[in-house]
């Protein structure tokens, strides 16, 4: 009797999800397939119903392989966790959502590439944003330094010119471009930051500003203070600038030795751009 039982008794199905380097692997009862992050194209969540309870559900696409997971599976609250790091734009509580009703599917598209997979989602307003927003300083810490009276006595500002006219010199500035890799992406992060010119190159830049074939290189210093670093006035950068109507490249000295310089050629994580974003965000105006 006992071995008849144990013939016919179905195995104990062993479903697990696992986080690699790049991605995670899904075991089903020995059929395995990987993912890597950045070759998903499309995470639907639902709820399966079994009979005596409901089930959370996750529907993972890439290119050939689709592959079903859910809250039963070992590992399955690492890996929600390091899901919601990777696509900040999925609601954290989108379990607790489609769990409502009972007795319904609710199927719910969390993340699909055939919507903007730059998406973000600012967490100031909740709100899911059309691509990165750049983070741009209305005027060179050098001008902001100054007083309300000094700025408006000494003081000349335009959206990409500035000049400080003090008694025994003038400081010249232009506003221009800079692009930080950010790594576990495949989008960049645009800062619109500030440089100082000597006088020739400032008036060489003025006198071509309309000019779309101009092309040529500036040296010039750093003059934003970005946050995350502390002081990052005078770093030396070349200014390159570009045919068309785009403002010029700020590219900081590479030999210079500063933790901005080391992240501009290094790159910075995805988690690490968003969270420069959301501060920018609380910060509006105060740069």
């Amino acid at each position: 009797m006992n071995m008849f039982w144990r013939k016919w008794i179905k195995k104990k199905q062993i479903e697990t999800v696992d986080l690699t380097e790049n991605g995670f692997v899904i075991d089903s009862n020995g059929e395995v397939t990987q993912f890597e992050w950045n070759e998903i194209n499309q995470l639907t969540g639902f709820k399966a119903d079994r009979l005596t309870i409901d089930e959370i559900c996750l529907k993972i696409k890439a290119e050939n392989k689709t592959v079903i997971a859910t809250e039963h599976f070992i590992g399955w609250r690492n890996f929600m966790t390091e899901l919601l790091n990777k696509f900040p734009e999925i609601d954290t509580y989108w379990e607790v959502t489609i769990a409502q009703p009972p007795f319904k599917r609710n199927e719910t598209t969390l993340f699909s590439k055939t919507k903007n997979k730059n998406d973000f989602k600012c967490v100031e307003c909740g709100q899911v944003h059309p691509e990165w927003p750049a983070l741009a300083f209305m005027s060179p810490a050098n001008y902001n330094f100054l007083s309300d009276q000094d700025k408006s006595a000494l003081g000349k500002l335009s959206s990409d010119f500035c000049e400080i006219h003090y008694e025994d010199q003038i400081d010249r500035f232009i506003k221009g471009t800079l692009t930080q890799k950010v790594n576990d992406t495949c989008e960049n992060l645009d800062y619109g930051l500030w440089v100082s010119l000597s006088e020739e190159n400032y008036s060489d830049y003025n006198l071509n500003f309309n000019n779309e074939n101009h092309e040529t290189k500036y040296f010039g210093w750093l003059c934003s203070n970005i946050p995350e670093y502390g002081d990052t006035l005078s770093i030396p950068c070349d200014v390159m600038t570009k045919k068309g109507d785009s403002r010029p490249e700020i590219i900081p000295h590479q030999d210079f030795d500063h933790p901005f310089v080391i992240d501009y050629y290094n790159g910075i994580t995805k988690t690490e751009a968003e969270k420069r974003i959301n501060e920018m965000i609380k910060n509006l105006g105060q740069q």
